[in-house]
């Protein structure tokens, strides 16, 4: 798939801090093969091939040669990550009230906003905060969540391929329950990030692959609400640990050539990330991500460049909530950020032409009809009858936009919100 997103623009080509240098083939695309083909034909200026005339043009100082040998040059693979979707009982249960007997679960209208553009990306990423154990388990929400597995066969039908599992809720049933969501998942179309079933499984390091490009996949948790694993089970949860973080990436820089970290950290309900995030994000990039992708804060928090050992890193430090059936302002808007996997001109890649697509996560003051809406589609007239009304709040259109402005850069944002 490619992106094409109306309203996204063109790709910007920079030499700047914040994006990268995506060289074009300056080579000449056609060499007569008979100098009648053309009038003029008077040797090729750096090739020092002469012409009829006996014609031998200099060389080329070795700086002004045209840098040909690039191996990624090219390369444009997009991708879409978004961040926590945390599925509450209203959310489960108004897709009940949607089912059909063929289907007692119907997500799928929650997200139909979204999935044009997540379909659109050539790789789509989403944090899932709950886990998929089965209905033997009982659905539920907080503090122990579990929700229908047909959300996950939604998930896949909207266009996610990258599932993150790497969370705070991921024991909340238990250490089989844990596994039993690994294995549903192992039967979708995706690929799975951020649990595994043991230590061999955990040192196989997932990547996709596309054009050639191989792009590895990293996941960690800052804990699992003081739930643990059960002391027999092989199953690893990984946990944020420096030394494990720069072990896999050293392992990821041996066999990708593109690498981005999943990191579920900070405090919730902040907008800002902690000195923790800070600190945690500097040695990731200093040790060779390319992209970072931070969530659990249920809201968002700011986009950076960070300096990495590979050149420029794009951090997100939370996307915010994707859905959830939190209760204030703060929690119902997040976004999708997409980025392209460019050649940087130097003989790497890296994330070029960073947008973030504001959403906004509605639920009416019975705590249905749940919606995701793309924020340039919420109205003051959608926001009269948000659920957020219960708790006393409001979430007008300006306050929706400002929820975005004041934390994201406008070097990230679409244009509506410059």
């Amino acid at each position: 798939m490619r992106r094409v997103i109306a309203g996204i623009g063109s790709l910007f080509i920079c030499l700047s801090l914040t994006s990268c240098l995506i060289l074009r083939d300056t080579g000449v695309s056609h060499i007569p093969e008979d100098a009648a083909e053309t009038e003029a034909f008077t040797g090729i200026p750096g090739l020092n091939i002469p012409d009829e005339t006996g014609y031998q043009a200099p060389d080329m100082p070795e700086a002004e040669k045209p840098q040909t040998d690039d191996p990624y040059l090219g390369v444009d693979i997009s991708f879409l990550a978004a961040g926590d979707n945390l599925i509450h009982p209203n959310i489960y249960m108004d897709a009940e009230k949607r089912g059909t007997a063929e289907k007692k679960y119907d997500f799928l209208p929650v997200y139909a906003d979204v999935a044009p553009y997540v379909q659109a990306a050539d790789f789509a990423f989403i944090n899932q905060e709950t886990v998929m154990a089965g209905e033997q388990y009982g659905y539920s929400g907080w503090p122990a969540f579990n929700c229908p597995q047909q959300l996950g066969y939604d998930l896949v039908e909207v266009g996610f391929d990258i599932v993150g599992i790497a969370n705070n809720h991921m024991l909340d049933k238990g250490t089989q329950a844990l596994s039993d969501t690994m294995d549903f998942w192992h039967t979708q179309p995706v690929m799975l990030s951020g649990a595994y079933y043991d230590a061999q499984d955990a040192a196989n390091i997932r990547t996709v692959e596309k054009h050639g490009v191989k792009i590895a996949f990293l996941s960690y948790t800052y804990g699992t609400n003081g739930i643990s694993k059960r002391a027999d089970s092989p199953i690893v949860i990984p946990y944020i640990d420096d030394n494990l973080i720069i072990s896999d990436l050293a392992a990821a820089k041996e066999i990708a050539d593109f690498i981005i970290v999943s990191i579920h950290w900070g405090d919730e309900y902040a907008s800002s990330p902690n000195n923790e995030q800070i600190r945690l994000a500097k040695l990731i990039a200093d040790n060779g991500a390319n992209v970072i992708l931070g969530h659990h804060s249920h809201s968002l928090q700011p986009i950076e460049w960070l300096d990495g050992e590979k050149g420029k890193v794009l951090c997100i430090y939370s996307l915010g909530n994707f859905i959830s059936g939190m209760s204030y302002p703060i929690n119902m808007v997040g976004g999708m950020l997409t980025f392209n996997i460019t050649s940087d001109g130097q003989g790497g890649l890296c994330a070029s032409d960073p947008l973030l697509i504001p959403t906004v996560f509605y639920y009416n003051m019975h705590w249905f009809d749940t919606h995701l809406y793309l924020l340039e589609d919420y109205t003051d007239l959608v926001g009269t009858s948000h659920g957020v009304q219960m708790k006393g709040n409001t979430l007008t259109e300006e306050e929706a936009r400002k929820l975005v402005t004041d934390v994201i850069d406008s070097e990230f944002l679409p244009d509506y919100l410059k």
